[in-house]
């Protein structure tokens, strides 16, 4: 049972991120993670997973994903499924906030966030490149592989100077 309040908050970059049931909470392996993106954020550069799928609901909002190689926005009661093997990312490039669920198959990878924004504490990183080298790093020891070329033009707008 988790009750509004209960989880705490990960300070994700690009994202708040919740853990609402991690891999050790679901028999099916699965993890299950509450996403708020910002106004005019950049979510998660365009990336492939090798061993997880990924089916983001969206719940308020507009988040713009790149699916494959074209943009398709979501809105509330939007469901994007993502496989391992297929490139994609997302950013809310409205001027409301945006809340997703997001599911994982199988659900260890829910572990990257928390990981990610301690490493970013430990290693006291603010610059935005470095904070992307970083999670770049990070996803590449998860079996993801990070392809910024990849960022279509309408989101190259959301980046970091």
């Amino acid at each position: 049972l988790v009750t509004p309040g209960s989880i705490a908050v990960i300070p994700f970059p690009g994202h708040a991120t919740s853990i609402l049931a991690d891999v050790h909470d679901t028999p099916s392996g699965t993890a299950v993670l509450e996403l708020t993106v910002p106004p005019r954020t950049f979510g998660a550069p365009p990336h492939i997973h090798s061993a997880e799928d990924e089916y983001f609901y969206v719940l308020e909002g507009r988040v713009d994903f790149l699916e494959r190689e074209q943009v398709v926005s979501g809105t509330a009661g939007t469901l994007v499924v993502l496989p391992r093997g297929q490139l994609h990312g997302f950013w809310n490039s409205t001027d409301e906030p945006a809340r997703m669920l997001l599911i994982i198959a199988p659900g260890a990878f829910a572990g990257f966030f928390d990981a990610v924004v301690a490493e970013i504490r430990a290693a006291n990183v603010s610059d935005p490149n470095k904070v992307a080298e970083l999670i770049a790093r990070a996803a590449a020891q998860r079996g993801v592989q990070v392809l910024p070329e990849k960022i279509p033009a309408a989101a190259r707008e959301l980046l970091p100077p």
